[in-house]
């Protein structure tokens, strides 16, 4: 009775840790909709005119959005069969959650004035580095997860394997681009044809289904 209401108090346990970080994207998504400026202009040309001007907002944003989407994408597939949580892995997530929560901050400075080279490296650099963090802390938790046994037992292997060549593609591009950007402001180049050129060279095949 004692080793199944610590395995219950366990569960609920990562529960709360996955819904705590669940409500924390929440709210950096949200907040990111929050900065966005609003057009103005008493004709229909103005306001078109009040859109362009602030397109690099927009353009921010959704490019944010897909990432931290994208990131609570990969949070999910990590923790979806997790029983239990120690304390490295919840260090870990709460490293995970720190990146998240300053994707906003770091938005907004990728709109701030400044074409030098070396702003544009700064602002551009930060972005890029924040990314690699966060990717770098999922494949840390999934890593902890495996070797400590954090997960349910019973699930295949194939189903929660760290060899997903995209997600190794993205570290590289996003690690790879922060010294590219002090040469180029194409530097988020890399954000593109890396992943895509590390699932195309290392394509694996599907995974089988839980119940196979």
């Amino acid at each position: 009775m004692r080793a199944r209401n610590l395995r219950r108090y366990e569960e609920r346990a990562a529960d709360r840790m996955i819904f705590f970080s669940d409500a924390v994207v929440a709210i950096a998504i949200t907040l990111l909709a929050l900065e966005l400026p609003v057009p103005e202009g008493p004709t229909v040309a103005a306001f078109r005119s009040a859109v362009h001007d602030d397109l690099d907002h927009y353009l921010a944003f959704l490019i944010s959005f897909a990432v931290i989407a994208a990131a609570w994408g990969q949070h999910n597939r990590v923790f979806r069969y997790t029983e239990r949580t120690d304390a490295r892995l919840r260090t870990l997530n709460a490293c995970w959650l720190a990146t998240v929560v300053l994707n906003p901050f770091a938005t907004k400075l990728l709109t701030t004035e400044g074409d030098d080279t070396e702003t544009v490296g700064l602002r551009f650099g930060f972005y890029a580095l924040l990314q690699f963090l966060a990717l770098a802390a999922v494949v840390a938790m999934e890593r902890r997860m495996t070797s400590r046994r954090l997960r349910d037992p019973d699930v295949p292997a194939g189903l929660v394997a760290a060899g997903d060549p995209v997600l190794y593609g993205m570290l590289a591009g996003f690690g790879l681009s922060v010294p590219v950007f002090f040469l180029t402001p194409y530097g988020w180049i890399l954000w593109i044809v890396l992943p895509k050129a590390a699932g195309r060279l290392f394509r694996t095949r599907p995974h089988p289904a839980a119940g196979d």
